[in-house]
């Protein structure tokens, strides 16, 4: 009876380490800050392309031609562009349209 309860003890500490052992400790993450500046610093490069637009489309504004009649097309197509570039570079920040709109 007592190499019994040897046993059953040795058992139930044997699984008790195991559970131990194979438990892992949990560590509490916070969600990241998402920003302006923390999406813009992940995507450098959609910054830099809605920055290349709007000097292109600074130039376009500016220009004496009207590039045959397609000066207003483009123009308007570049500033849709724009938004939609802005749209996709804060989509996780859930910005409304204005709000997208006043990020420079």
């Amino acid at each position: 009876m007592k190499s019994r309860m040897k046993f059953a003890s040795a058992g139930a500490a044997a699984v008790l380490m195991a559970f131990a052992i194979g438990a892992q400790p949990r560590v509490a993450v916070a969600a990241p800050q998402l920003s302006i500046q923390s999406e813009e610093a992940a995507h450098p490069r959609l910054v830099k392309a809605i920055h290349e637009m709007r000097e292109a489309l600074h130039e376009l504004e500016a220009a004496p031609d009207d590039f045959g009649g397609n000066k207003a097309a483009a123009i308007r197509d570049t500033r849709a562009a724009i938004h939609s570039l802005k749209r996709a570079l804060y989509f996780r920040l859930h910005m409304d349209d204005e709000a997208i709109d006043r990020v420079q």
